[in-house]
């Protein structure tokens, strides 16, 4: 059987408890935490399509986005 697509999100907190007990009660809830930025009170990582709302009732959860990849080319490249 294929494996469902994971999706990239970043979870903002809210400040209001330990990063690292958010990010523990993500992966109880299916999110497979990537990085925790401590000083940015974000936490990155994957989860199924559709565990968006899972999250956001996460207590110390403020937001959850989808992260799209950025790219800024090369040094020296024209601006468009």
């Amino acid at each position: 059987m294929p494996q469902a697509k994971k999706q990239s999100l970043v979870i903002t907190a809210s400040g209001t408890r330990p990063l690292k007990e958010v990010a523990r009660d993500l992966k109880d809830a299916g999110f497979e935490v990537e990085q925790v930025l401590d000083a940015i009170n974000v936490i990155t990582g994957k989860g199924p399509a559709g565990i968006e709302d899972t999250l956001r009732t996460t207590k110390g959860v403020a937001d959850v986005s989808e992260d799209f990849p950025v790219s800024i080319g090369p040094p020296g490249a024209d601006v468009s």
